[in-house]
């Protein structure tokens, strides 16, 4: 067969698992997202917000790695909460060092949203169905794994 012949699902070029996993993230985001505009937040404020209380205090650094992004795209989510006094600066021994927290308004506002989430988050695995879940939690991490090991490949 004349590869300039080829009539496959995906086209000339094949799937690209990148592009799949990018589709997918903007329309569950999507999803969580108009769920939680109820409470005025979007997913990602949401996750930042419980990974701040999961931690109690916790670093830029640290969150930043916790959630998966970078500094900058962490400061630029940051923002709209420490505006909204959700977040706050916690007191640190180290002086260098810059701890965040929620503030009674923040733990309000996560208390508050979880519900909306808790609602969503239940719809999502119903309708995937709970294995189905279950084996999409184990691919997405197995995933993160193979993509970290491909960026920082052991020595």
């Amino acid at each position: 067969m004349n590869t300039d012949d080829r009539s496959d699902a995906h086209g000339e070029f094949g799937p690209c698992a990148c592009s799949q996993v990018r589709r997918t993230a903007r329309k569950l985001s999507l999803v969580y997202d108009r769920a939680l505009s109820e409470a005025g937040l979007t997913v990602t404020q949401y996750a930042v917000l419980v990974n701040v209380a999961r931690a109690r205090e916790v670093s830029r650094t640290a969150l930043a790695s916790a959630l998966g992004m970078d500094r900058t795209t962490l400061t630029r989510n940051l923002g709209p909460l420490e505006r909204k006094k959700l977040i706050v600066n916690a007191h640190s021994s180290d002086r260098r060092e810059r701890l965040l927290c929620l503030s009674a308004k923040g733990k309000s506002k996560l208390r508050a949203s979880y519900a909306i989430w808790e609602g969503v988050q239940s719809e999502f695995v119903r309708r995937l169905g709970a294995p189905t879940f279950a084996l999409f939690e184990k691919t997405l991490a197995t995933a993160e794994n193979v993509a970290e090991s491909i960026l920082n490949p052991p020595r």
